[in-house]
């Protein structure tokens, strides 16, 4: 740390992006991670949409169902898994995922994980469509009724692929990362994020909110129609948020994206619309037939020099 204090002292970019929020992050570290735990909660189908708001979808959503305000224990993709997942027991839980991240940090812990990515990856946009996302969706819903399903959708995590998005902000990187990762790959990214690009100044904070909530409103519908089709106890909601220049404390520097270990509301406010609750499952634990969907040994030290851990 020391060393590269000397050689950043006069780079008020890497002030600003690296060592104030980890300063930040140095405290928020020693609080309690107070916030809701998966395995806790009651559900019988749960769909995660990835980095999103409590306000945005409260604001944007039209879901049928009750919305209430959770608290999530993590501010970014990696610390979700961990703190709801790592080392436990879901057995009776079929994964269905677009974000490779699920097949970085976890390993034997459901009864089959779905990498939907791996064969459904648009690599023009770098992500998963939603609209793939829900079709495959159902197809394990139908192929597992005797199990709890999770349906993990990248939106409204960047890329962004609506109109706003591909127009005015084409030039940030996707997931490719991410998938990298997952695939033992070179991880890097294409281009710059979008909260790089933030710092940087290249685009506006107005822009960004203008295509994540887009990002949002395109697949809200295909969250719909899942819900139409689950007949069991559903709930929505998300992993964790994003912060659009909101501070943190006690460093008030402003925070973009969703950095690992900052604890303000606009990162761990997440939804929990909870519907369909007339119906349950009957469900039935197994032995995994995942053997491994982890390739953790490989990436640790990448996923700090990344800020990810």
């Amino acid at each position: 740390m020391i060393d590269n204090i000397l050689k950043n002292w006069n780079d008020r970019f890497w002030w600003r992006e690296t060592a104030l929020p980890y300063a930040a992050r140095i405290v928020h570290r020693h609080f309690p991670q107070d916030g809701c735990l998966i395995g806790d909660e009651v559900w019988d189908n749960l769909i995660i949409l990835d980095a999103c708001r409590y306000d945005m979808f409260a604001e944007q959503s039209s879901l049928s169902g009750k919305l209430s305000k959770r608290t999530s224990k993590a501010s970014n993709t990696p610390e979700f898994l961990q703190y709801n997942f790592k080392d436990q027991d879901f057995s009776d839980t079929v994964y269905v995922t677009a974000n490779p991240q699920v097949n970085v940090h976890l390993e034997n812990e459901f009864f089959e994980v779905i990498n939907v990515w791996e064969d459904h990856w648009d690599d023009e946009l770098h992500t998963v469509m939603p609209e793939i996302m829900a079709e495959e969706t159902i197809k394990a819903y139908e192929s597992y009724p005797n199990k709890r399903l999770i349906s993990h959708f990248i939106q409204p995590h960047y890329p962004f692929i609506g109109e706003v998005g591909q127009q005015k902000l084409n030039t940030h990187s996707g997931m490719e990362l991410s998938k990298r990762l997952a695939t033992g790959d070179e991880a890097h990214r294409d281009q710059l994020s979008i909260w790089e690009q933030l710092y940087e100044g290249s685009v506006s904070v107005d822009f960004v909110w203008e295509a994540y909530r887009e990002n949002l409103e395109i697949t809200l519908p295909y969250v719909e129609r899942l819900i139409e089709t689950f007949e069991e106890y559903t709930v929505v909601t998300s992993d964790h948020g994003n912060a659009l220049g909101e501070r943190a404390w006690p460093v008030p520097v402003k925070i973009y994206g969703h950095p690992p270990q900052i604890r303000i509301a606009a990162l761990t406010d997440i939804p929990w619309l909870v519907t369909n609750t007339e119906q349950r499952k009957d469900i039935v634990a197994e032995e995994s037939s995942s053997s491994n969907v982890g390739v953790q040994d490989n990436v640790s030290q990448r996923l700090k020099d990344l800020g990810y851990k």
